[in-house]
Parts: structure tokens; C-alpha cells; sequence
């Protein structure tokens, strides 16, 4: 990858394009590769759900090169950060955010939780909606019966060993991550 991007910088540097070209690097979702027990990228944990994204804008000071942030973003934010970006218009039917606040270090509002799904039927993966906030993060699989739930305090347990779902002590944290995931469905329907 480091070759490819060299090449690519290179070549933009020797048609006079570095200066004004954005490079976005990012990929496809993360892949499970025997963390806990499973293959694939199908599921809602950590290593499957994650990905890079590296935002380059020669246009930015240097003071903002090189960052950092903590804000939550989806995929679904890429395409109007590359329209903003480009100076054009995001149109109000896309459903995610443009990064550009971020990149220029303003303070903005942003989202505290998203909603997954993994709706596909297949034969030996269930499928399954959650909730993931900055800390905590709730599984609710759909095709189990009874219901099975997953509850994890990314903070405590970055691992997702740990399952608090049946736990007394988080029974209260556990409804609030259900009423959560049922008002983020209803808001998809």
C-alpha cells in the first residue's frame, strides 16, 4: 500500500496536482480471522465492524495535518466529505455527515451512537442489529429463540469477552441499549 500511494503521490507531484488533490484511504469492513471462534466479517464485533480511513488535505496548515479525531464515522460519511470537499453541494437525501468540520478542527455536533444490521439469511450466520455508542455496545440476534443478546462495555472489556447482558448488575443499561436500538430501527424503517 505504501508503494502504491508513493507512486500515486509521485505521479500527482509531477503533473502539478499534489497541491490540490485530497487522498482518501479507507477499505471494506474489518475481517474475522478466529477472534472469538469465528471467520468472516459478518458480525457486529469489533475487528469485523472497524476500518481505516485517512483523510489527506494538502490544503489544510500543517497545524491540522496529522490528527487525530475521536468522532464516530461511517462509510456513509464519505461520499459528502468528498462532495464538500470537491465544493459541491451535499444533497439532503444522503444520509451521512461531511468530515470537512472536522478536518478544519471545528467544534461540531456529531453523532454519540450508530445502528447496525446484518440482515442476510444465510444458513450458518444469524442475523443480527445492534447498537454501538462510544462505550457501549448491544447485539440483539434475531433469528434465536429465546432472543439472544450481547452487551459489552467497550472500555472495560475492548476484547468483547465479556458478555453483561445477563448480568443484574447492568440490567438497567441493558434497557436503555434496547430502547435505543428500537428507536434507531423504527428511525430506519
Amino acid at each position: 500500500v505504501d508503494d502504491v500511494v508513493g507512486r500515486i503521490v509521485k505521479k500527482l507531484r509531477s503533473r502539478g496536482l499534489a497541491g490540490n488533490t485530497v487522498i482518501i484511504f479507507t477499505s471494506d469492513n474489518g475481517f474475522l480471522l478466529g477472534e472469538h471462534g469465528l471467520a468472516g466479517k459478518w458480525l457486529m464485533y469489533e475487528e469485523s465492524i472497524r476500518l481505516p480511513l485517512i483523510i489527506y488535505d494538502p490544503r489544510l496548515p500543517a497545524r491540522l495535518r496529522g490528527r487525530r479525531a475521536a468522532q464516530m464515522v461511517l462509510n456513509i460519511d464519505i461520499a459528502p466529505t468528498i462532495l464538500e470537499l470537491a465544493g459541491l453541494e451535499v444533497p439532503d437525501v444522503m444520509q451521512g455527515h461531511s468530515l470537512r468540520p472536522i478536518l478544519l478542527g471545528r467544534p461540531v455536533r456529531w453523532r454519540d451512537a450508530f445502528f447496525y444490521e446484518h440482515l442476510f439469511r444465510h444458513r450458518y450466520i444469524p442475523r443480527c442489529e445492534g447498537v454501538r455508542t462510544a462505550r457501549y455496545k448491544y447485539v440483539r440476534y434475531l433469528d434465536t429463540s429465546p432472543l439472544y443478546e450481547q452487551l459489552f462495555d467497550l472500555k472495560a472489556d475492548p476484547g468483547e469477552l465479556h458478555n453483561l447482558a445477563s448480568s443484574r448488575s447492568h440490567a438497567s443499561l441493558l434497557r436503555q441499549m434496547r430502547q435505543r436500538w428500537q428507536a434507531m430501527r423504527d428511525a430506519c424503517r
